[in-house]
């Protein structure tokens, strides 16, 4: 479970609702959260608490770690993170709701609810669409020269439609961490990543904000002091946008190191919420080992 996930995001919207019972912030907020069920350790199934309210039985869900001891202290459950498609399953269930954070919020989501939300997209992928040739040939050719063109315009760095619009049309590159060395692995400069494993993506923080980064190109990318061996990786800018807003991250940065193009989490979430692409290239299946001087 990703301890670091608070959900503060989530609980602006929760804040502003109160104040305001605008609600559609609120729910793009809730279809990318992955919030946390409580479930009894000692069964071999899943068997989760029920709270009443009334005659309606509820399932309790919670935020963060915190919220959860609020409640429940005794050791009885163990927390598993669940996205919200996982919830919205539920309400098909023998329950009247869930609800999420019992004693903080306590926010209550029925099956009325529903014709509200919708699942946060499951792209449908092709287990492994590129060898490990065809990844280094992408590599080696990529020339994103209308979006070069494009952001070196200041005028056009809060147009994030028509970013958004070149990006999907271009190869982005991003940088993938591990905590060991995987040069050894590395066939002419191409790391195949376990397929059970995405590496966690490089983050930079702006005061209490954190943005995951991509780059135009590498030789944008410059190594930075961290215990963790730098790679870069060809991203698909959907699916990366989805691990953004499911890791509670505020938005992405395009060249920290230049431009430093702010992508702000509000219009990734109303993007990815309208965006439809049923099957996307994975990209991720590999990493490149990067070069130890970018010379522009």
């Amino acid at each position: 479970m990703n301890r670091t996930i608070t959900h503060k995001n989530l609980k602006r919207q929760f804040d502003i609702f109160e104040q305001t019972e605008e609600i559609d912030d609120l729910f793009l907020e809730l279809e990318f959260s992955t919030l946390l069920l409580p479930i009894d350790i000692d069964k071999d199934e899943l068997v989760f608490p029920l709270i009443m309210f009334g005659d309606k039985n509820y399932v309790p869900v919670f935020t963060d770690v915190h919220e959860f001891k609020k409640l429940y202290s005794d050791g009885k459950y163990s927390l598993v993170p669940y996205d919200f498609n996982f919830y919205l399953d539920l309400l098909d269930e023998d329950i009247d709701g869930i609800v999420i954070d019992v004693q903080g919020e306590r926010f209550p989501l029925t099956r009325e609810f529903k014709e509200f939300l919708k699942p946060n997209h499951v792209f449908d992928y092709d287990p492994q669409p590129f060898t490990a040739s065809e990844i280094r040939k992408i590599r080696e050719n990529v020339s994103n020269v209308e979006l070069e063109e494009f952001i070196s315009d200041e005028s056009n760095y809060w147009d994030f439609e028509k970013l958004m619009e070149i990006l999907l049309m271009s190869d982005i590159f991003t940088v993938g961490l591990s905590k060991k060395d995987l040069s050894d692995e590395a066939e002419e400069g191409v790391i195949p990543v376990c397929p059970d494993e995405t590496l966690p993506l490089a983050i930079t923080s702006r005061y209490s904000e954190s943005y995951a980064l991509i780059y135009s190109s590498e030789s944008e990318i410059r190594k930075k002091n961290s215990p963790y061996y730098p790679y870069s990786q060809i991203v698909n800018i959907p699916e990366m946008i989805r691990r953004v807003l499911l890791d509670d991250l505020d938005g992405i940065i395009l060249n920290e190191n230049s431009q430093s193009i702010t992508i702000p989490r509000q219009f990734l979430l109303n993007f990815l919420h309208d965006f439809s692409c049923p099957n996307i290239d994975k990209y991720d299946s590999y990493a490149f080992i990067l070069e130890e001087n970018h010379d522009h």
